[in-house]
């Protein structure tokens, strides 16, 4: 697996100088540098994709570790234009939050900055540069991976949002699981992933960890929620309920040897 380096507060500084100074020599001027919270909604993406992997590390860093590094950006007009952190503000954005933390390099007003073409920074593609091995980093690709899914079967954005959940608020979407993968789980690090219907959270990722969160005696678990623009039929809800899936009392622990 490759090696993914992400800006930390204490090489921020070095970073905001390296690209000032590129910048100062490509349009032999000198620019300005403030400090601002930013709306999401008025930043603009210079990359041409995401890295599947990079977004899963940002992703439990910010909900493991509190993770927040500004990012740079260059101001044009009323637009932000990202120089360092498309990632972070990719996740960000899935997160819902409305504002983000930025120091802005400024061009002087007879310098316009040659900005890309203005894009949607959730229009982004995304790719998987390498395989991952890590198990755990694997878990949390998976729920960039849920997320994209759907919204790309219902044409609509979706966000995540963290919530505990209550163990018999569940409903499994496949009927077994192995006892080999509740035992090959030491700790639950990774949330489960689910979307809310009718005051029911249906998994879609983590029924494994659901049972063993259950056979440690707790009452809650941490999930995501995948949650859409707009409320929507879900498919999958409908074919659970054919089949008679309740709660994770329903899924059946079997031994594969």
């Amino acid at each position: 697996m490759r090696k993914i380096e992400l800006t930390t507060l204490e090489d921020l500084p070095i970073k905001i100088e390296s690209i000032k100074s590129s910048l100062e020599r490509i349009y032999g001027v000198k620019l300005g540098l403030e400090f601002k919270t930013l709306p999401v909604k008025s930043l603009c993406p210079t990359e041409d994709f995401l890295e599947k992997d990079k977004l899963a590390v940002i992703l439990m860093k910010i909900i493991d570790e509190g993770y927040n590094v500004p990012i740079i950006t260059v101001r044009k007009g009323g637009e932000y234009y990202i120089v360092d952190g498309h990632h972070r503000a990719y996740i960000l954005t899935k997160m819902m939050r409305e504002m983000v933390e930025s120091y802005i390099l400024r061009f002087p007003e007879e310098v316009s900055y040659r900005a890309p073409p203005k894009r949607e920074m959730e229009a982004l593609p995304m790719i998987e540069p390498a395989p991952i091995d890590d198990p755990i980093l694997k878990a949390w690709s998976q729920i960039i991976t849920l997320l994209k899914y759907y919204e790309a079967i219902y044409n609509l954005p979706f966000y995540m949002v963290v919530e505990n959940v209550p163990l018999d608020k569940l409903v499994p979407t496949q009927p077994q699981v192995s006892i080999e993968q509740i035992k090959a789980i030491e700790r639950l690090l990774v949330p489960i992933v689910c979307i809310k219907h009718d005051g029911k959270y249906y998994i879609l990722d983590g029924h494994a960890r659901a049972l063993k969160a259950r056979g440690l005696g707790l009452k809650t678990i941490r999930a995501i929620l995948l949650t859409p623009k707009k409320d929507i039929e879900y498919g999958i809800v409908k074919t659970i309920d054919k089949f008679g899936l309740k709660g994770i009392d329903d899924i059946r622990v079997w031994e594969s040897g």
